[in-house]
């Protein structure tokens, strides 16, 4: 077929494949502008430890103080890595973790185009997860939280195809998926939840038999079992004792670091139950929460008029949006679970946000057909989409690489408001910079530098061999010729009065080099 023609014909298909193009060249073009986050040297080692066992092993897992994490995604990230040097390496890692997010992006569109039954919908989607600015970053460095999303919505989509036409190897994959995203973060352990939720309503909607769902359940926990033991190695010594303690270790995650929230330092135990809420509220672009707003608000009034039709094929989808972005928000605020940098740990309920505001956008897409002809009416659509997503691509490009600190305008009025009642760069990804400014600007062959957390000295592993080689860390600032300091429990300004450079977000500082010698 001639390419013009089928352009022509199918111009909404050609817009996905355009927008998939340019997504994967923007991420290859800037994965390497990225610092070294405050946990990759952890996942680091927790993949490592992995490695070893699988492969030689060595028993240092087990005396490893977060052995309890989830290593799937690690095992894989030691496996696949370049580690001719640190540089290469935590670059590569980068790499793979966009790649992993762009097969989430792509797995998004599916599950989107089967809830809104529009390829165009399911593109506004795909840009709403894409565009969001913190999950965009992250997605370069995160290999915890951002690997977690992708799985989610490939279990999500893994259920909804298997509910469509409940067959033996849909089911398998199913399983096999489950047991892969508990693998990557033991709070995966709600997905057979939900699972079995979706298949009672099956049941009473009358499109499987009780009989078959009892049959596929069992079999579908037995197959999740069974895959979850494989994926991780810490549970094959002991499984029942290993299991529990994973699951209890992740309830109560033994993080002690305070949370700088309100203005105010609080313990990750002692979080208020509007902590994530709030942290999504002021992290979102707005128009992004006021189409989540409309389509929740669309689902939750259609099922109080007309509550049979929940049961209705239409809103399989739909039910499984609400039940994933609900029950883990609920449980995460029934329980009292520790809980820290702003809302990273629940990234994973975004994507099911992001379908139920396909709704949303679909109302008021529908608002100016009703009153002017198609192609009016089609440019007054696309004006809109413009007018979406043109103010936070804008913002994007000019944060970058520090789109980890978007707040919104509910956070307060500007940057260095949000900063008296927020942490800004708790990744500790602006440490980077200021170490690039240092050996750009001093001569010396051995320079000592402090930096107040260890997200600083860490990050010179991604300056390459010759400049980490010239920089020596102190533990004290006495001695030391440069302090880094990047403002996390820090709100105030540093005591030191010769600053040579600092990192900005808007009119805040996100990391400030003072030269002490």
């Amino acid at each position: 077929m001639n390419p013009v023609h089928w352009l022509k014909r199918n111009p909404a298909r050609a817009a996905v494949l355009l927008f998939f193009a340019a997504f994967l060249a923007l991420g290859l073009s800037i994965y390497r502008d990225y610092g070294i986050a405050w946990d990759e040297y952890t996942q680091l080692e927790i993949g490592k430890a992995n490695y070893r066992f699988i492969t030689k092993g060595n028993t240092d897992l087990f005396s490893l103080i977060d052995a309890h994490y989830g290593p799937l995604y690690e095992i894989f990230l030691v496996r696949v890595m370049d580690q001719s040097s640190p540089r290469a390496m935590y670059l590569s890692r980068h790499l793979w973790v966009f790649l992993t997010f762009y097969a989430g992006v792509a797995a998004f569109y599916w599950l989107a185009r089967k809830a809104a039954r529009s390829d165009w919908l399911a593109l506004l989607g795909c840009g709403l997860l894409a565009a969001c600015p913190r999950i965009f970053a992250d997605a370069f460095y995160n290999s915890k939280d951002i690997p977690f999303l992708v799985f989610a919505i490939f279990t999500a989509s893994s259920l909804a195809w298997y509910l469509e036409k409940p067959r033996l190897l849909r089911l398998t994959l199913h399983a096999l998926l489950t047991g892969a995203f508990i693998a990557i973060r033991a709070p995966g352990i709600y997905m057979p939840a939900l699972t079995l939720g979706m298949l009672l309503i099956e049941v009473l909607a009358r499109r499987i038999k009780p009989a078959f769902a009892l049959r596929d359940a069992l079999t579908y926990l037995l197959l999740a079992v069974g895959f979850t033991f494989i994926f991780f190695p810490y549970l094959w010594r002991n499984p029942l004792e290993s299991a529990r303690e994973a699951l209890l270790f992740m309830a109560n995650f033994p993080q002690y670091m305070p949370v700088f929230y309100q203005g105010r330092f609080i313990t990750p135990t002692s979080l208020p139950w509007h902590y994530i809420p709030v942290w999504m509220a002021i992290t979102l672009p707005p128009a992004y929460l006021a189409l989540g707003a409309l389509g929740l608000g669309a689902a939750l009034t259609g099922a109080l008029r007309r509550p049979a039709q929940v049961f209705a094929e239409s809103w399989r989808i739909r039910l499984l949006a609400l039940a994933w972005l609900f029950g883990p928000l609920l449980a995460v605020i029934l329980l009292h679970s520790s809980l820290y940098d702003a809302w990273r740990q629940m990234f994973f309920i975004y994507p099911a946000l992001a379908l139920l505001a396909l709704d949303g956008a679909a109302w008021l897409a529908g608002l100016p057909g009703r009153r002017l002809r198609p192609p009016l009416a089609k440019a007054l659509i696309a004006v809109g989409c413009l007018g979406l997503f043109a103010p936070v691509a804008a913002r994007m490009i000019e944060m970058h690489p520090y789109q980890n600190v978007y707040f919104n305008r509910f956070a307060g009025a500007d940057m260095q408001a949000v900063k008296a009642r927020f942490d800004l760069d708790y990744w500790g990804l602006s440490y980077r910079a200021g170490l690039e400014y240092i050996l750009a600007h001093d001569d010396a062959e051995r320079i000592s530098v402090y930096a107040d957390t260890d997200a600083g000295w860490r990050s010179a592993a991604i300056l390459g061999e010759e400049g980490e080689k010239r920089l020596n860390f102190l533990f004290d600032p006495a001695g030391a010729d440069y302090y880094l300091g990047n403002y996390r429990w820090h709100p105030e300004d540093y005591p030191y009065p010769n600053e040579v450079f600092s990192v900005r977000v808007g009119n805040a500082k996100i990391l400030s080099v003072f030269k002490l010698k």
